[in-house]
């Protein structure tokens, strides 16, 4: 009992007299084998009078950690309830980290004059502790603040980057070679296949895709991050338990087992507007590099961009149609300086990145055997969607022929239907 209890807590050690911190594995088989080598007045002598804690010290001493753990989560939980700054709260956070584990840690800050009475007393509206609490422990939800070791690397020296980070799923240093992809919620099919392939490309290249899990483009790119075998993080503008919109509750299941849901906004936390362009810094500060596919002049593309710039991140920007309103944000990137994207290539020779291309079971085999009018097909198709209609002026090839290959490049995985009877090539 007493291993699983220290598996489960992550415990690092007691803190008495003489003792070294150890990791959890290290200090349970020395409990367990009479390896500890200082005294206290309770325990069992092992044969080669060395000390063994019973299993009942054990527990008492996790019984402890737990409960010191659970004070500093819920100390952390009214910090982040309070409205202020981010740069305030990380000043707070970590002059104040040896007393976070105090009961009594909101009255001494308020002592010390660090926090006002009544930002202690009058929180956010949406601060139902208790609610909170049950939140974090239901959804397996951790709190990651500047202390520790797996805090975002590219968040660290950003000033204005958020403390505390409320997380489901894994952060791991190599989510540091990340690069953004955002665009409009209304994309064009068009905007939808290059950002849904460009997250499968970078994803197999060993880049980290960072979204914002919305509607159009950026449920593309976690979607092809996820095809491409990598990881991918979304950013959210709401609190970890609301998942918005709705629509992407399956989405957020498979990103939190292949990345990570992260929102700086404590639980209950609704769908608010100027929430967003707050969460926008974020997923700029978390990427080596931003992506903007499509978007109009009114989006909120521009406020991630804005935050790229301003933290020296690279921006690239699809050239778009300019009869669509879609492109004129996009477009006007490019004319201020945006880098023009034309292949994912661009990204691997312009940003600093780590490249690992990932062996996939796919990308192994060959293609497969094609005839000759699935091979004429196959190569007229491009990732802008094309009608049968299309496909027909351009092969030469009559409409019933062109569906009898298409459906059969569908069913090999080298072409996709997409809305309207259009069909845009797969790669293999």
């Amino acid at each position: 009992m007493s291993r699983i209890v220290f598996k489960k807590l992550g415990f690092e050690g007691p803190g008495f007299p003489g003792f070294k911190k150890k990791t959890t594995k290290n200090f349970v088989s020395w409990c367990l084998s009479g390896s500890i080598n200082f005294w206290s007045g309770e325990g069992i002598l092992t044969s080669d009078s060395r000390l063994l804690y019973s299993p009942f010290i054990i527990a008492k001493i996790a019984v402890s950690y737990y409960n010191s753990h659970m004070i500093k989560e819920t100390n952390l939980l009214k910090l982040s309830n309070i409205k202020m700054k981010s740069s305030r709260l990380r000043s707070i956070i970590v002059e104040n980290k040896k007393i976070l584990e105090k009961k009594d840690f909101i009255e001494i800050l308020i002592d010390k004059k660090e926090v006002r009475k009544e930002e202690a007393l009058k929180p956010n509206k949406n601060s139902h502790l208790e609610k909170q609490l049950r939140v974090l422990k239901e959804e397996n939800v951790r709190m990651v603040t500047i202390l520790d070791k797996d805090y975002p690397l590219n968040l660290i020296d950003l000033e204005d980057s958020p403390p505390i980070l409320y997380c489901r799923g894994k952060l791991l240093g190599e989510d540091s070679n990340a690069v953004s992809i955002v665009g409009t919620r209304r994309a064009t099919q068009y905007g939808r296949t290059v950002a849904r392939v460009l997250g499968k490309k970078l994803s197999e290249m060993g880049i980290t895709i960072i979204s914002g899990m919305a509607n159009g483009i950026d449920t593309q790119a976690h979607l092809g991050a996820l095809e491409g075998g990598g990881r991918t993080l979304a950013i959210m503008g709401t609190g970890i338990d609301l998942i918005y919109p709705s629509s992407n509750r399956n989405l957020a299941t498979k990103i939190v087992k292949h990345g990570a849901l992260i929102t700086e906004l404590p639980p209950l936390s609704r769908a608010l507007p100027f929430h967003f362009p707050a969460r926008n810094r974020i997923i700029s500060g978390l990427s080596k590099a931003v992506v903007a596919v499509e978007a109009p002049f009114k989006s909120g593309v521009f406020s991630t961009v804005r935050w790229a710039l301003q933290y020296g991140r690279d921006v690239y920007a699809l050239p778009g149609d300019i009869n669509r309103k879609v492109a004129e944000g996009t477009n006007k990137l490019i004319k201020n300086g945006a880098i023009p994207l034309t292949s994912y290539k661009d990204i691997l020779e312009n940003t600093d990145l780590k490249l690992k291309e990932r062996k996939k079971e796919k990308d192994i085999k060959k293609i497969p055997d094609l005839s000759e009018n699935e091979k004429i097909i196959y190569k007229a198709l491009e990732v802008k969607p094309k009608s049968t209609d299309n496909l027909a002026g351009e092969t030469g090839l009559k409409p019933q022929i062109i569906m009898t290959a298409v459906a059969l490049l569908e069913l090999k995985g080298l072409s996709r239907e997409v809305a309207g009877k259009r069909f845009i090539r797969e790669e293999p």
